[in-house]
């Protein structure tokens, strides 16, 4: 009598919540969502209720990892909210008396939720999810779920299908529209079958309220939940009594929540879970950075009188630039009086161009060019014509220093070429009182030693009369407009006053990447308006390298060889084995570097191992070449052995096209020789790579010996760094290590901070039955800059690759493809990120 009582009640608490929640989701309360402080984090690490899922988003960009634990379970999480709109999860289960070939049973699964409709005053927030999407379907489920906020109360409710519908309330609703909805399948481990979404005889229907209380950060949660925990129920893992939760999350600082909740009238769950922002730098200042300096400024008199050098040396692009000055009149004025039935005076480039009515043209064009002399005007040449089309070209012979012009710029439709006309009007008057230039060889010392100071290596610097090329290498800083923003600051202060152009050409082992082009005097006042300026405003520009450099090549004239090394820590982790679910090693790497010519080096790198956890015990059982599989044999027979021994080579075959060369022990595991070449077209966002490389299996001591197998690998890639939330894709083509062919997709989000993460999946000619367990590769990519993580600048950063598990099928030879992420700092898509605010601070 007292079950039935009870189970009375139960039924009866469970419709209230129900109706409620259904009741709340439509009462019009204006949405506002993030008014009383961020939604609670559930113990799967997701912002939802406490086992159920909700409408709700974490912020844009967000991570969180986290754990969570009760009766015979322990979860961990890492969920990454990959867009305003798309939550992804990875989850790792840990279960007791599950399955007897193991004392705890680890599952890994892949979880999705996008949102569908935004809350509004009126209606609820909308998703639609998939649970373990390429698993083991021990947690794999799908739903529909909508919430709603009315004051500080969040309402939930939801239709769930697969583990979320084994409470069996009614049939699948999906059967309407076709009986195939009525049969779920099995996917198979790691697989991935659409015909098993949302499919299956029953559905159930789940919900909650979450209460955020006006305890800063405290928040009650009850839910009923519509997961009978089937297969824990069969295997004797966990058996729920009831399907309410009960639970509560606290906020206890601001990356940091905890949770407490009574689990399904059986057990005690507790959770913490640590949120990451990548979106934002924690160090926006590096402690041991040198200052950037202040912004020097010229007066108006200098600014005009580079300008007009400048402008004087240039052709403007589709358009007439009509000038005067001192000398330039003078020399106009000269010609109309001294020469006979002279029509007209112009000047395309550096050559004077006159036109006669009558008259010998080879006495007008030799006059006229020893005026030019005598003027000292600075022009080449002069040719005459006269009417009948004849003409003649002489040489100036040039003295003293250049004229100084003041340009306008006007159109003229009907002019074939670009010219310069002079006219005597409009004479320009030279401010005598501006201070003298200082000596270019004084300058360039000067300009060394402060981009020193800033950590920014000058390699070749040339002044001319109105720009100064500087060749530099950045070897601290991750992002290269920081190093941009010291030259101009250092170049601001330094560069003489009539220098006008800073063309700023980072170099990678000698090689120039590509070329900024900074025009001071606008740089100058916008500085002056806002206090900062961008780096692509002002008419400043990216863009390729020439291709001869002969002021880099004079300056690295008997500058090799050049000695480098550096010692470092190195971490390789193994995952989700199931008899070793984290294995790691550490050890100690060291490296030395040998430039031998501009692009041409040769590096070894020894690695001693300081500890490690591996098992070896588990056979490989792959149907193919062990590619792969064999991984942990390399890092325990090789724990102190040869990282690689290479000898490289990197050059450009045209500006936008980039190619390098290897050859030597290329990896741990393989040896080998080949090279790839680069198209990166100037100014766009995509990228074509080809590589290929012929490649021999090393001996598992890591030392000098090869084993048999050889295979020849290679692949086309094409990159897209698109400007819609960072956004990047790649897709790969071609063969791989174990002979299979396919081709590989990953996309990521790469952050302003430099924090990327992304997934991949590989699929080759491998049925899944020679693939193995997993049916085909896939995994996450999470790249963590070292200077997001410590205040100091620096290039470092830790590359993680999480696959749910190693086979050898679709495994590529590391670093077969690594010119676009090793130019990636001076492509167009990652300078306009970081290209806002290039002043810094005073």
């Amino acid at each position: 009598m007292g079950e039935v009582a009870w189970a009375h009640s139960r039924k009866a608490h469970i419709a209230l919540l129900i109706c409620t929640t259904a009741l709340c989701l439509f009462l019009p309360y204006p949405a506002s969502a993030d008014d009383n402080g961020p939604d609670p984090r559930n113990n799967f690490g997701g912002v939802d209720l406490i086992d159920m899922p909700d409408a709700r988003m974490a912020p844009d960009g967000e991570i969180d990892v986290g754990a969570s634990f009760f009766k015979n379970t322990e979860r961990y999480n890492f969920d990454f909210q990959a867009l305003p709109w798309l939550s992804t999860s990875f989850k790792y289960s840990g279960l007791e008396h599950f399955n007897t070939s193991f004392p705890v049973y680890w599952d890994r699964s892949f979880q999705v939720k996008a949102r569908l409709f935004n809350e509004t005053n009126i209606t609820p927030a909308v998703t639609v999810g998939i649970d373990d999407l390429v698993g083991t379907e021990i947690y794999g489920g799908e739903y529909l779920v909508a919430s709603k906020r009315f004051g500080p109360f969040d309402a939930t409710l939801g239709i769930g299908w697969g583990n979320l519908g084994t409470t069996a309330l009614f049939k699948n609703p999906l059967t309407v529209i076709s009986q195939s909805f009525a049969v779920r399948p099995s996917s198979g481990a790691g697989a991935f079958t659409l015909s098993s979404f949302f499919h299956g005889p029953t559905a159930g229907l789940f919900g909650g309220i979450k209460w955020l209380t006006p305890i800063d950060g405290l928040s009650i949660i009850a839910e009923y939940s519509s997961d009978a925990y089937t297969p824990q129920t069969i295997s004797g893992n966990f058996d729920p009594r009831t399907q309410m939760n009960y639970g509560v999350s606290y906020q206890a600082f601001d990356n940091v929540t905890l949770g407490m909740a009574w689990f399904y009238g059986r057990s005690i769950e507790g959770s913490v879970s640590f949120a990451l922002d990548p979106t934002t730098d924690p160090f926006p200042q590096h402690f041991a950075d040198p200052p950037i300096p202040p912004a020097h400024l010229r007066s108006p008199a200098e600014q005009q009188q580079a300008l007009n050098m400048l402008l004087q040396q240039r052709q403007q692009p589709a358009g007439t630039v009509i000038f005067s000055s001192s000398g330039l009149n003078a020399l106009s004025d000269a010609l109309f009086a001294e020469t006979v039935n002279i029509a007209d005076v112009s000047m395309r480039g550096r050559t004077l161009m006159i036109i006669i009515g009558a008259g010998d043209v080879r006495s007008a064009c030799s006059n006229a060019a020893a005026m030019a002399a005598r003027y000292s005007v600075d022009l080449d040449g002069v040719v005459a014509t006269d009417a009948t089309g004849r003409s003649a070209h002489c040489a100036v012979q040039r003295r003293g220093s250049r004229a100084l012009v003041n340009a306008t710029l006007s159109q003229n439709p009907g002019a074939g070429l670009n010219t310069l006309t002079l006219t005597p009007a409009a004479l320009l008057t030279i401010d005598a009182s501006a201070p003298a230039q200082p000596s270019t060889q004084s300058a360039v010392q000067t300009i060394k030693a402060d981009a020193a100071k800033q950590d920014v290596a000058i390699q070749a610097i040339s002044l001319t009369d109105s720009d100064a090329v500087i060749y530099y290498s950045n070897l601290r800083y991750s992002h290269e407009d920081d190093a941009v923003k010291r030259l101009v600051r250092v170049l601001l202060a330094d560069a003489p006053p009539n220098i006008e152009k800073f063309r700023l050409l980072p170099t990678l082992a000698g090689v120039p990447q590509a070329e900024f082009d900074i025009l001071r005097g606008p740089t100058e006042r916008t500085i002056a308006q806002t206090g900062s300026y961008s780096l692509l405003d002002n008419g400043n520009t990216l863009n390729d390298a020439p291709l001869q450099n002969p002021v880099l090549s004079d300056a690295l004239k008997g500058t090799y060889p050049k000695f480098g090394w550096s010692i470092f820590p190195q971490f390789r982790q193994e995952l989700f084995d199931p008899n070793n679910p984290f294995a790691v090693q550490f050890l100690a790497a060291v490296q030395g570097v040998v430039e031998l010519q501009p692009g041409l080096s040769a590096a070894a790198e020894g690695e001693a191992n300081i500890y490690d956890n591996y098992n070896v015990n588990r056979a490989p059982g792959s149907l193919l070449p062990h590619v792969r599989t064999d991984w942990t044999r390399f890092f325990t027979e090789g724990k102190n052995g040869l990282g690689q021994v290479e000898l490289d080579y990197l050059t450009r075959l045209a500006p936008d096209v980039f190619a390098q060369a290897r050859v030597g022990y290329l990896e741990s595991m393989y040896a080998g020789a080949g090279g790839e070449v680069l198209w990166r077209p100037e100014g766009q966002r995509w990228a074509i790579d080809a590589d290929i490389y012929h490649v021999q299996e090393r001996a598992f001591d890591r030392l000098f010996g090869l084993q048999k197998y050889q295979i020849t690998t290679g692949h086309v890639t094409f990159y897209y760094a698109s400007p819609w939330y960072g956004l990047n894709f790649q897709l790969r083509a071609g063969q791989y290590l174990a002979g299979d062919r396919g081709v590989t997709f990953e996309i990521s989000r790469r952050f302003s901070t430099g924090v990327e993460l992304g997934a991949f999946f590989t699929k080759t000619n491998v049925s899944a039955l020679q693939f193995g367990e997993g049916s085909f590769d896939k995994g996450f990519i999470i790249t963590i800059p070292l200077d997001y993580v410590v205040p100091v600048s620096n290039q470092s950063g830790i590359t993680t690759i999480i696959r749910p598990v190693q086979r050898d099928g679709g495994q590529a030879l590391e670093g077969d493809a690594n010119l676009y992420p090793y130019l990636q700092r001076t492509g167009t898509a990652e300078v306009m990120a970081h290209a806002a605010d290039l002043t810094g601070p005073e």
